[in-house]
């Protein structure tokens, strides 16, 4: 019995250092982002968030819009960051391109070590909305268009097979080029969280004992690009991009990375 405790501690303590380190890299990006905040303006205030969850779990190419979901994270320079409503920018034409086009110009005056800072990076996925959003230190990069799992019901993924994607909070673990897909970020699904509302499903026994978390869950291309085009959501759990821009990403965004992933 003494050895049997000794190894549920051991296991547990494992899982809250697997837990933090995804929570340590994200505090460490706010900070970051935090040195960068330009305050609200009285006219143009920054929604706050009181019902934020964190972390819980259009077109491609198109801007971010003022009306963003509220998920408590702080803005930076006025664009709303993993998802707080951002100021709205003055109705000129020219300021509207620049409010956009701000990431792309941090991006470009970067310097090499910068770009391939991990804390640096922060990806925040929409699935409702079949919108991924970039920022680079805090900035709006981009909104890229995606599909997510197949499965009929909402939710977070629960258990292999269950054809949904996760919701909450991952890092990106590895990528590597796909021949179906093009290139494939691969996450860090099932995380510790996961794994404990895995083990109190079964242990209600309202999952088959025969059941597992599952794993290889990723940011990846298509292999149909029809299916991505009318917004079905096809994959068995992963976020589908369209080729080009998963070839973007994979090429932007550096081991480590930070995802987000809401409802």
């Amino acid at each position: 019995m003494r050895r049997r405790s000794g190894l549920a501690a051991m296991r547990g303590s494992t899982r809250l250092v697997m837990a933090v380190i995804p929570a340590l890299a994200l505090m460490s990006w706010l900070s970051t982002v935090a040195a960068q905040t330009i305050p609200a303006t009285a006219a143009n205030p920054v929604a706050s968030a009181a019902n934020a969850t964190m972390p819980q779990s259009g077109p491609a190419g198109s801007s971010a819009t003022a009306a963003q979901s509220a998920t408590g994270l702080p803005s930076a320079d006025g664009v709303a960051v993993a998802g707080l409503t951002p100021p709205v920018p003055a109705a000129s034409s020219d300021h509207l391109a620049d409010y956009h086009l701000n990431g792309a110009r941090v991006i470009d005056g970067a310097n090499r070590a910068a770009l391939a800072n991990p804390l640096n990076w922060a990806v925040h996925v929409h699935k409702a909305r079949h919108e991924v959003e970039v920022y680079y230190r805090g900035h709006f990069y981009k909104t890229y268009h995606a599909v997510f799992g197949r499965s009929r019901w909402a939710g977070a993924k629960e258990w292999e097979g269950d054809g949904r994607t996760p919701e909450g909070a991952y890092l990106i673990v590895g990528k590597h080029p796909s021949y179906r897909f093009r290139w494939f970020l691969h996450l860090n699904y099932p995380n510790a969280l996961d794994q404990t509302k895995f083990g109190e499903l079964r242990a209600a026994r309202e999952i088959p004992a025969a059941l597992h978390e599952g794993g290889q869950i990723g940011i990846h291309g298509t292999d149909n690009p029809s299916l991505n085009d009318g917004n079905i959501n096809w994959t068995t759990g992963c976020i589908s991009l369209d080729n080009r821009d998963i070839s973007e990403l994979a090429r932007l965004l550096p081991v480590g990375t930070l995802v987000v992933i809401e409802p």
